[in-house]
């Protein structure tokens, strides 16, 4: 019957798949009650609340974890708190960290607690939240036991830089190898470890790592080396490392440095670099053609806005569970500008993209494991679009979530 809803709720037949679920609902479907609380709630928050208590007084864990989001800020706050610790005794890992995180502002140590309750019972996103946690208060020993489960678990690699740093910084090489070659970028991970290390100091270690990088053969570390020798004045070698590397931005910019300017062009024309070679343009005084590009990309932009929809161009696929990845940018919303989430989505696109530089507007696509469903999101998202996202509908099973510029909301396809 929620399928049906699911299937029904954006097309002409709206209602039929209204009724479909609401049958659900007086079926005794806790997740049906859920899942039409949160749909109805935007319009009637008072249903929503009634939903979410059927569901709660059900015995559904989630439920309770709702009803104390809708409850806490408000009048009715204590009753919210005491559905959450009800969630919590319930086994729910999610209450755990859920509540970990608002009372552990107040209350650090319970904090901890809460999320080390939630990672023992096997909640591989407090194993991330703890390993960062210790790992930025300088309790080592502790972060890579959390590093440990979150990384090599395949739970989060975004933490595996820093499994691998405080390996390296101890002499554990066998380690750092297991690690990194779990990754499906090796050449890469050691490229990071190797600058993380140059930037720390440790300059004999970083050479290491970086030879270590180059034989995999990142490009980033051939990248390197080819500035290097460029640097000591060997042209020739340098242009063989650079053509090697086949970053077309980076023998580019070194054939500007040598005065090769069409050469310069002709490597990065058709590969989206055209904001780079606007910027070329400007450096070599021919501004009105500069003028004249930057026009036309921005033309051809807003298009492919419009027409995003139907169209997915310049594409980078990643796996994570959605709704921590959605809390984590709403987190970021909260605290820094739109311009820094964009930021991150830009850096998380660079290092998808396995070193190569990504189109000026690249479409990230986040597939949760668990539900099937895809987020689509750009890295030049509007603020719009980043603000909206904190109504976004995450309990769909499958599709795609995209912002729909026209109507002006996440919808699902």
């Amino acid at each position: 019957m929620l399928d049906l809803w699911y299937a029904l709720r954006y097309g002409p037949r709206a209602e039929e798949g209204a009724a479909w679920a609401w049958r659900a609902v007086e079926a005794g479907s806790a997740d049906a009650m859920r899942r039409l609380g949160a749909w109805i709630g935007r319009d009637d928050p008072a249903a929503q609340e009634r939903l979410y208590l059927r569901a709660a007084e059900a015995g559904d864990p989630a439920a309770m974890l709702d009803l104390w989001l809708v409850l806490r800020h408000g009048p009715r706050a204590e009753e919210g708190d005491a559905w959450a610790w009800r969630a919590v005794e319930a086994g729910s890992t999610d209450a755990m960290r859920r509540l970990g995180a608002w009372i552990g502002r107040d209350d650090p140590a319970e904090g901890e607690r809460l999320y080390l309750r939630a990672a023992e019972a096997g909640d591989s996103t407090a194993f991330s939240i703890l390993a960062d946690t210790y790992y930025e208060q300088g309790r080592l020993a502790e972060a890579e036991t959390w590093l440990r489960r979150a990384a090599e678990g395949g739970h989060d690699w975004s933490l595996s830089s820093k499994l691998l740093l405080l390996l390296a910084k101890r002499g554990a090489d066998d380690d750092v190898w297991e690690v990194c070659m779990r990754s499906d970028d090796p050449g890469g991970e050691l490229w990071h470890l190797a600058t993380t290390l140059s930037g720390e100091g440790m300059q004999e270690v970083a050479d290491h790592w970086m030879r270590e990088a180059f034989d995999l053969g990142s490009v980033l570390a051939t990248v390197h080396y080819a500035e290097l020798r460029e640097r000591a004045g060997d042209l020739a070698e340098a242009e063989r490392l650079y053509r090697e590397a086949r970053s077309p931005r980076s023998i580019a910019e070194f054939f500007e440095r040598q005065g090769r300017v069409a050469e310069a062009r002709s490597a990065v024309e058709g590969l989206n670099e055209s904001e780079w070679i606007a910027s070329l343009l400007d450096r070599l005084g021919e501004t009105s053609e500069a003028t004249a590009m930057r026009r036309r990309v921005l033309q051809e932009r807003a298009s492919a806005r419009a027409e995003e929809w139907v169209t997915v161009v310049a594409t980078v696929v990643t796996t994570a569970a959605l709704v921590p990845f959605v809390e984590g940018l709403i987190g970021r919303a909260a605290e820094d500008t739109y311009d820094g989430i964009r930021n991150k989505l830009r850096k998380l696109a660079h290092k998808l993209a396995r070193g190569n530089e990504p189109a000026e507007s690249t479409l990230i696509v986040v597939s949760d494991p668990d539900s099937r469903l895809r987020l689509h999101m750009r890295t030049d998202a509007t603020d719009e679009a980043l603000a909206a996202l904190r109504e976004a509908d995450l309990d769909a099973r499958r599709g795609a979530l995209r912002w729909h510029p026209e109507t002006r909301r996440w919808e699902h396809r």
